[in-house]
């Protein structure tokens, strides 16, 4: 998909969508693993000290493998996830409900936080910064990590972000980094990658982020 093709892209993110991706475990290893490692580069990038002791909402958590990241990263925080999926939530909540609270709702379910993160989720949604408005209105800071000048874009995204797609709002700072990690192939993959002729049983993953860090509304 071209980014010539936005304009009357029919949208497949619908709840029934994900519900059924997390339901069948069709997420599976692969999404898992590039949560985590979003996770690790995100926080990489962000601004905000080891010490830190106030509230961080993962926006958008799926299955919560960015919040290990973000506990390790920020021990003090005290971390919350959302996700419209209640299949997501409700495994979030078996795994990492130790060490995290978690609710299943939108954008309008969002509590007066300090920091939100949004990681790869806003280009999923078609009406995203009105999402981001709404969000901002109920915090201090908002970090939004979306593919840069993604194209082709993937099937699920319905967005293509340049450096200043949110310059309406206040945006505090951009950061554009590459995120690169290898991994191994699940059975139906390798068979797929053999029946091409292409003998391996790794593959590599590679893609340019931007990070915008934009002002919220709360002082």
């Amino acid at each position: 998909m071209n980014k010539r093709d936005l304009i009357g892209l029919k949208n497949i993110n619908t709840k029934d969508y994900w519900e059924k991706r997390f339901r069948t475990k069709n997420w599976g290893k692969s999404g898992n693993r590039q949560t985590r490692e979003y996770a690790k580069a995100n926080v990489a990038q962000m601004d905000l000290n080891s010490d830190y002791d106030g509230k961080i909402l993962d926006f958008g958590c799926a299955l919560g493998d960015a919040i290990p990241i973000y506990k390790t990263s920020f021990p003090q925080a005290k971390l919350y996830g959302i996700d419209f999926s209640e299949e997501a939530i409700q495994i979030c909540k078996e795994a990492y409900g130790d060490i995290a609270e978690f609710s299943s709702g939108n954008h309008q379910k969002v509590n007066k936080q300090e920091v939100v993160i949004a990681s790869h989720v806003m280009e999923h949604i078609t009406d995203d910064k009105q999402i981001v408005k709404q969000i901002l209105s109920q915090c201090k800071a908002l970090y939004v990590f979306v593919p840069f000048k993604e194209n082709p874009l993937y099937r699920e995204h319905v967005n293509y972000y340049e450096e200043d797609y949110y310059a309406d709002l206040n945006v505090e700072q951009k950061k554009i980094f590459l995120v690169h990690f290898n991994y191994r192939y699940a059975p139906i993959e390798a068979v797929k990658s053999f029946l091409k002729g292409k003998f391996t049983l790794t593959g590599s993953f590679k893609k340019e982020i931007i990070m915008y860090k934009i002002k919220g509304s709360i002082s």
